[in-house]
């Protein structure tokens, strides 16, 4: 959107295909105010169909960018813009954020090519997971394709967005429900190592013969605990994972045992 010292609309230009299609049957905004614009572009975008995906689950944000080195026609235009924004998403009842990307957002080495800088990366992911409290993981970003893999902690899962540097578009998300080798942590629930397919049985319901995991629960099919629910379907003393006096091999000795000593 190019404006003149008033925050006038001179021009709009598409950045790309999704957004020669918006601006094809949008006329007549030569000369109106960018607020008055951004609202209407909204609704543009929102009628095309363009917030129906989401990523992670979250409808997408609208990012608000000025480009390097641009005047602000006032001191609160980009706040003037966003509020603009969220008036449109409500009306619209589509449940996007506006966020904003001034002049002290774009990176130090790579700003000539237009790119933001890592904590602006990190913010926007923030804002697209709606939450303040985002463990971010400490790394040196390389920028050579033009995105940050931001990785960060949130409810004890790790998530890895993709943000496009120029845009700030979050492009793609990759959740780890700690089903790999990172997260081996033996445990029988429903973040747990893997899920066994090759069961004789096909399942974890009673008549099952392993001791794979194959609904990810601690439950009565399936755990590792020397309960009246073994792994085996028979409640025994002899079939348990604890060293004690009802140890595998009815024998409680040092040799024979659950315990890695």
């Amino acid at each position: 959107m190019d404006y003149d010292d008033g925050g006038n609309v001179v021009a709009l230009n598409a950045l790309n295909d999704d957004g020669r299609t918006v601006l094809a049957g949008y006329t007549g905004y030569e000369g109106r105010p960018c607020t008055a614009v951004v609202g209407e572009l909204v609704d543009e975008i929102h009628a095309a169909g363009y917030f129906d995906t989401t990523v992670g689950g979250h409808e997408r944000n609208i990012v608000l960018k000025l480009e390097r080195g641009s005047a602000y026609p006032t001191d609160h235009f980009l706040d003037d813009l966003a509020t603009s924004v969220r008036i449109a998403v409500e009306t619209d009842q589509i449940g996007s954020q506006a966020v904003t990307l001034g002049q002290d957002d774009y990176d130090d080495t790579y700003g000539d090519k237009g790119y933001i800088n890592a904590a602006a990366a990190q913010n926007l992911v923030s804002a697209q997971v709606g939450r303040s409290d985002v463990q971010f993981v400490e790394k040196d970003y390389d920028l050579d394709d033009g995105d940050y893999e931001v990785e960060f902690v949130l409810d004890g899962v790790e998530y890895e967005y993709e943000v496009d540097a120029y845009t700030g578009k979050v492009k793609e998300v990759d959740i780890d429900h700690r089903n790999d080798d990172r997260y081996d942590d033996d445990w029988d629930d429903r973040f747990d190592d893997d899920d066994w397919y090759g069961d004789p049985t096909g399942s974890d319901y009673p008549g099952d013969s392993d001791d794979w995991d194959d609904d990810d629960w601690d439950n009565r099919y399936d755990d590792d605990w020397d309960d009246r629910f073994d792994d085996d379907e028979r409640d025994d003393d002899d079939d348990d994972d604890w060293d004690d006096r009802y140890d595998d091999d009815d024998g409680d000795d040092d040799d024979d045992d659950d315990w890695d000593d």
